[in-house]
């Protein structure tokens, strides 16, 4: 069985980006509070804190882990939910590869009857092992 889960190195850097934000929103949120801003504090506060909030939930919703095998059990720690699908239920897969200037960007799309799983190589582990796993037990489902 293949587990994949986001790759520890892109929740770092997004949390810390989610940080900034947070940091940054509130200073200047503490500043209009205090009527030492002027329109300037209003604006950064008003961008950076709603960002910061869409960003954490945003991944706290999308976060999921993936057992691949005959069955794939899809779970989402932080919505207390988990989905599976056969594999025998999967309609169809495609492998996206977009040429970037440093290394290619590369997704994965399984589309079920009623889901679509979306993996990338930069977010996810054992992405490679996945597409040999589907080359070698699904290669007729494969669009191209």
């Amino acid at each position: 069985m293949i587990v994949s889960k986001p790759k520890s190195t892109a929740l770092i850097a997004l949390g810390i980006f989610i940080i900034i934000c947070f940091g940054v929103g509130g200073y200047a949120f503490n500043n209009v509070l205090n009527n030492s801003a002027g329109w300037l504090g209003y604006i950064v506060a008003g961008f950076f804190l709603p960002l910061g909030i869409i960003l954490l939930l945003r991944q706290l919703v999308s976060y999921k882990i993936v057992h691949m095998g005959d069955v794939i059990k899809i779970s989402y720690p932080f919505r207390f939910q988990q989905k599976q699908q056969k594999l025998k239920n999967l309609v169809c897969w495609k492998q996206t590869i977009i040429k970037t200037k440093n290394d290619p960007f590369k997704q994965l799309e399984l589309k079920f009857d009623n889901l679509v799983l979306k993996l990338s190589l930069q977010e996810n582990t054992n992405y490679e092992q996945i597409i040999k796993f589907l080359k070698r037990r699904v290669s007729k489902k494969e669009q191209k």
